[in-house]
């Protein structure tokens, strides 16, 4: 009797582990024009965070966060982010973006109040919703804009190991940061952006940007690769 009932409890907590709702994680902000700014040009940064993680991870890579940093009013990038596996777990595409786009400004000669100052008139896009890590620093930072694609719920369902705070969980929690309170547009793009993370932990889901399947010798199933780098 013992048995049945364990297996029975162990169906009930996988069902509940499938059936979770990140809280507050649909902020649906598609289609809709904020600060003056058409959503056409949403879509084209957001294109561009991609092409960023494309740039420098390849057509393919398993941690599939890129980021990009825009400055809306000269219409430019200012600086481009992704994860690295530098071993430092810290460096999430939002971290690499601000630690270049940082770097760009010490090379102007600003100093850290200038620099400090600056990111209030810049927009961070990500092609996924940040982590609460993340978040934070975007946050602390003081972005005019916060703009994400691919969900937490998202990448949740599709296996990946995540902290299941939303971003608007997150600046709820900011109101009583100085400065400029960011403004945060989720779930642009989101038909380009979840195609790059649902393949890493689902074998049968196609692979993106012409990349295929291949036995991993590290993870022990089949993954995307590029075919140009085998």
């Amino acid at each position: 009797m013992i048995l049945p009932k364990i297996i029975h409890l162990a169906l009930l907590a996988a069902s509940a582990a499938a059936h979770f709702v990140v809280p507050n994680d649909d902020q649906n902000m598609s289609g809709i024009v904020v600060n003056g700014i058409p959503y056409s040009t949403r879509v084209k940064y957001m294109r561009l965070a991609n092409e960023a993680l494309f740039e420098q991870s390849g057509p393919c890579p398993f941690a599939a966060y890129g980021t990009i940093i825009v400055n809306h009013t000269s219409d430019e990038v200012v600086c481009r982010g992704a994860n690295f596996r530098t071993g430092d777990p810290t460096i999430h595409g939002e971290i690499s973006a601000i630690n270049a786009c940082t770097a760009v400004f010490q090379a102007r000669n600003m100093t850290a109040t200038q620099i400090f100052a600056a990111w209030a008139d810049l927009s961070i896009y990500t092609n996924a919703e940040s982590c609460p890590m993340c978040a934070s620093a975007i946050r602390w930072s003081g972005f005019k804009e916060y703009i994400y694609g691919t969900t937490i719920q998202h990448n949740y369902n599709a296996g990946w190991g995540v902290i299941t705070m939303s971003s608007y969980d997150v600046f709820q929690q900011t109101r009583q940061l100085p400065g400029y309170q960011t403004v945060m547009l989720g779930q642009i793009l989101t038909n380009e952006t979840d195609p790059l993370f649902s393949w890493q932990y689902n074998e049968s889901y196609p692979c993106p940007n012409g990349c295929v399947k291949e036995m991993s010798k590290t993870r022990g199933y089949m993954a995307c690769v590029d075919p140009n780098s085998t």
